[in-house]
């Protein structure tokens, strides 16, 4: 009975060590105006690795991929986990007034769009101490595409990885949107950048943009505005790689061709089936959403495959 006992307890703790391809770090990194918070998700068992750092998309998105806004896919949880199992690991880092990091800001109105670039920064500073990191690559989804651009401008990485970029300023963008899906809004919102851009205040902000544009959140937008994604890939002397799904309802697969034309030594990847959240999803829009909710729904897999491969020969 002891025997078959101890053999019992060995094969179940080995199926354990099988599922735990990665571990959960918990780092803090300390600035002046608060602490921020992010996740290691590091290859179990491994000594010596790569790293990614992912810096989340636009809007109260925090490490995990997940907003209140209605995305609770755990899509970049999902993706540093895979990557574990390929003996990479994944900084995951919740913005400056985002989730763990709400306190290191104090008030919306204070800040701006380089605040995040110089929190990228410093991460990569601090994270790179590190004696198990062997390289450490600046990654960024949607938003965050362009912050780990400037970034990656900024301080020395191995490469550089854009996930759902556009390669058009944010005010160019958002017009493009609107005359898409409310042309009567689009010359109103043309004209309320444009003002924004020449620091002259908005009269009145219409329902519908008030999200986007209220007074608190246009010092942001204003210095958001000021890069163009396309102009700063082209300054890169990193290896850079530029991935895009076939099915994304937010970003066009044109904007990561647009990428690569600005920057020609890239390395571009359309991934077909693939969404904005890097799910696998139909074009149909009710059924593309339905994906957002949903984090049992694995990432992409050939996603997954291509950063391994990106960052495996460099």
């Amino acid at each position: 009975m002891h025997k078959k006992f101890l053999t019992l307890f060995l094969l179940l703790a080995t199926t354990i060590l099988s599922f735990a391809q990665s571990i959960e770090e918990h780092n803090i990194l300390k600035t002046p105006t608060g602490e921020l918070s992010g996740s290691l998700i590091a290859p179990q068992g491994v000594m010596k690795f790569p790293l990614v750092i992912l810096l989340p998309g636009s809007g109260p998105t925090d490490r995990n991929g997940n907003n209140a806004m209605g995305v609770s896919a755990n899509s970049y949880r999902l993706l540093a986990e895979a990557l574990a199992k390929q003996k990479i690991a994944t900084l995951l880092i919740d913005k400056r007034g985002i989730s763990a990091s709400a306190k290191a800001l104090k008030q919306e109105d204070s800040i701006l769009f380089e605040d995040y670039v110089s929190d990228a920064v410093e991460w990569k500073k601090f994270i790179e101490t590190d004696p198990r990191i062997t390289k450490v690559y600046m990654a960024g989804h949607s938003e965050g595409s362009l912050i780990a651009m400037l970034a990656a401008e900024k301080t020395k990485v191995a490469g550089y990885i854009s996930i759902s970029g556009p390669a058009k300023s944010i005010d160019k963008i958002v017009v493009g949107q609107l005359q898409k899906q409310a042309p009567f809004m689009a010359p109103v919102a043309d004209s309320m950048f444009n003002r924004i851009r020449n620091n002259q205040p908005l009269d009145s902000i219409p329902g519908p943009m008030h999200a986007l544009l209220r007074k608190s959140i246009q010092p942001y937008m204003a210095s958001w505005m000021k890069y163009t994604p396309c102009t700063e890939i082209a300054k890169l002397t990193v290896p850079v790689l530029i991935l895009q799904g076939s099915t994304d309802i937010q970003v066009d697969a044109a904007e990561a061709t647009a990428l690569k034309e600005c920057q020609p030594k890239a390395e571009l990847h359309i991934i077909q089936g693939m969404n904005h959240i890097l799910k696998n999803s139909s074009s149909v829009m009710s059924e593309n959403i339905a994906t957002y909710k949903k984090p049992e729904l694995p990432v992409n897999q050939e996603l997954v495959v291509i950063i391994v491969n990106f960052v495996g020969k460099k």
